[in-house]
């Protein structure tokens, strides 16, 4: 191919903007279309009462060489390693995460700590199960004691379903090894290294952050994009996918029906199938399943303004109690001060998950600001300081549920969307999967591999 080819990008997220910024780099004519008002997608950041915040926690830490080398050009010298302190909160108390062995045998006791020792060693020495859900999963790597103290509660508040209800598959590869003796065993690795430094006794992880919050990398990719001549569509929301017998032509579009030599998508899978014309009668039978079992939490974030600079330590606390609906509070004053400025309060982002049917969800945003700033006062987060504005974002169907079976409905959508030439499929919804930021961006980079290749170019 001779002329610079046309790609469109289908999603302005992580992996959509990364394909899209990769290829116009390399001399395409990129389009990227998002239906959306912001890019960034899930890891976009706000202005917020002269503050900038995020949309819950991110993180982005990578070893891959061309993904630091991505992120040292876009970003140049606008960003620093963070260091975390994330935490869990339960009725008695609030434990650091990573969990350190003092502070769990500390808060939870001699006695609670070793009945969760006990639990474990007898659910090792029971006859190994076959592990078909998370539950079972979770029950025989940190037996029940500590599934019911350290997992249940806070994990079923965010799926909305008993974990007996989940597939195993959630557990994921990197976590094969991982049990409780594991967990002990980092535990006091991380004691013994933190001794022999004499570190302060507090457990942090670092990570890669933007100078001025994480959707700052996303919005300078996409300027790179412009830059090279590209276009970036925002509230342009896909209609269907043009075709020719097996070859992906186009996009139909707010802007009309655009002629495109390759496209790359981020749109969910099951609906991006759905687009495609005279599907066969099995491939409409496995939407029909999609519909049941490839199903998505929503999330609605409510933020409050907090009169105060010192509320608690943590960067964000996992909420692992069912005295409260809020399932994690994230602190944006404990990560970088260019996000609050000079400003003398504090933006706490309270999380409720929820589905896109429950009432939650359609509730006035006057209505959830009074319920987080009840709930908020409940758990004494807010040490008695006053609690002024709020502002609700609700994010659609953002986490994919892995129900039993999932994965014989997924796999052949995507082997029929497969067959299809000069078409790309990627980022959470597109794979139905728990990406990474870095995951995403690896995605975004194969996918711009993959067309080069496909068009010869």
């Amino acid at each position: 191919m001779s002329t610079p080819p046309r790609i469109a990008v289908v999603g302005a997220g992580p992996a959509g903007l990364t394909a899209a910024y990769e290829l116009a780099r390399t001399g395409a004519h990129v389009e990227v279309h998002e239906a959306g008002p912001a890019v960034g997608g899930l890891s976009r950041t706000l202005e917020l009462w002269n503050q900038r915040v995020d949309l819950g926690p991110h993180r982005f830490h990578s070893q891959d060489a061309r993904i630091q080398a991505l992120w040292s050009e876009v970003l140049g010298d606008d960003w620093g390693q963070v260091r975390a302190h994330p935490g869990i909160f339960r009725e008695e108390h609030i434990l650091d995460y990573p969990l350190r062995l003092t502070d769990v045998v500390r808060k939870e006791g001699l006695l609670e700590s070793g009945r969760c020792v006990l639990s474990f060693v007898r659910e090792q020495a029971r006859p190994r199960p076959e592990v078909r859900t998370f539950e079972d999963w979770l029950v025989r790597h940190f037996g029940p004691r500590v599934y019911a103290r350290f997992f249940r509660d806070y994990n079923e508040k965010f799926f909305g379903v008993p974990l007996r209800e989940l597939d195993a598959a959630l557990a994921g590869p990197a976590s094969k090894d991982a049990s409780l003796v594991t967990t002990v065993l980092n535990a006091v690795r991380t004691q013994w290294d933190n001794a022999r430094a004499g570190a302060v006794k507090e457990v942090t992880q670092d990570f890669a952050y933007p100078a001025h919050g994480t959707g700052m990398v996303y919005e300078r990719m996409a300027e790179g994009v412009r830059a090279r001549g590209g276009r970036v569509h925002l509230d342009s929301r896909v209609e269907a996918l043009e075709v020719q017998g097996q070859r992906v032509t186009g996009l139909r579009t707010p802007l009309g029906t655009l002629p495109y030599d390759y496209v790359v998508s981020s749109a969910p899978l099951a609906p991006l199938v759905a687009q495609l014309p005279e599907l066969p009668g099995n491939v409409r039978e496995h939407l029909r399943r999609a519909r049941d079992v490839l199903t998505f939490r929503s999330n609605v974030l409510v933020y409050l303004e907090v009169q105060s600079t010192e509320l608690f330590p943590y960067s964000w606390l996992e909420m692992h109690t069912r005295s409260v609906r809020v399932g994690r509070i994230t602190n944006f004053r404990n990560w970088v001060p260019q996000l609050h400025g000079e400003e003398a309060s504090s933006i706490l982002c309270l999380e409720y998950w929820c589905s896109h049917e429950e009432p939650l969800w359609s509730w006035p945003d006057a209505e959830l600001v009074a319920l987080a700033k009840r709930e908020l006062a409940a758990t004494g987060l807010d040490r008695g300081a006053p609690v002024g504005r709020g502002h609700v974002m609700r994010l659609p169907r953002c986490f994919p549920v892995y129900r039993p079976g999932y994965q014989d409905v997924l796999r052949p959508l995507r082997e029929y969307l497969g067959g299809f030439e000069r078409l790309g499929n990627i980022g959470r919804g597109g794979q139905f999967a728990y990406n990474s930021q870095d995951a995403n961006w690896r995605m975004g980079l194969e996918a711009a591999d993959q067309a080069r290749a496909a068009l010869g170019w």
